[in-house]
């Protein structure tokens, strides 16, 4: 059995507890938290998906993100995320939040996506979490909007839509 998750309904409010695959083969809500994190000259971090992932393997992505567990908040699940995927603590603080909806590979990935950002220096040591991500770079914004314009399946739907309300 995989992990065991939160099922919203489309206000966010929880209606239960599955897996990733139930929620995707019936297209319920679950809930995802994002990260940007900025250096100090102002570039993101982006994240490369593993190619071991079950959904946009190999595309890039915000700078950590998962979906919050059984049992978690948002709050403490971008926490556990950041320290899983790239081996470190920052502090964060919470953006906004909005809902998607996506289908690849007969999935129907329904999330509500809490948005934070924090700030590291680009000298800090990541430590990567080998199945989770793949290779890690940092971008000016107007460099990765231009790419996400010009090539937007290099990266995830949810990034893309994160870098376009936010920033």
């Amino acid at each position: 059995m995989g992990e065991r998750i939160i099922f919203v309904n489309n206000n966010d409010i929880p209606i239960g507890i599955g897996t990733r695959e139930e929620a995707w083969a019936k297209g319920i809500y679950v809930r995802v938290v994002r990260v940007i994190l900025q250096d100090e000259n102002g570039r993101i971090l982006s994240q490369r998906r593993s190619a071991q992932k079950k959904s946009y393997a190999n595309r890039w992505t915000d700078s950590a993100s998962g979906h919050v567990d059984e049992g978690d908040t948002y709050d403490s699940a971008i926490n556990r995320e950041l320290e899983e995927e790239l081996g470190i603590y920052t502090k964060l603080s919470f953006i906004g939040k909005f809902a998607s909806k996506d289908t690849i590979d007969n999935k129907s990935i329904a999330e509500f996506n809490a948005v934070y950002q924090g700030n590291i220096h680009s000298s800090l040591p990541l430590k990567l979490q080998e199945n989770e991500v793949s290779d890690t770079k940092w971008y000016e914004l107007a460099e990765l909007k231009q790419l996400m314009q010009e090539k937007p399946d290099l990266f995830t739907p949810g990034f893309r839509e994160l870098i376009h309300r936010f920033y």
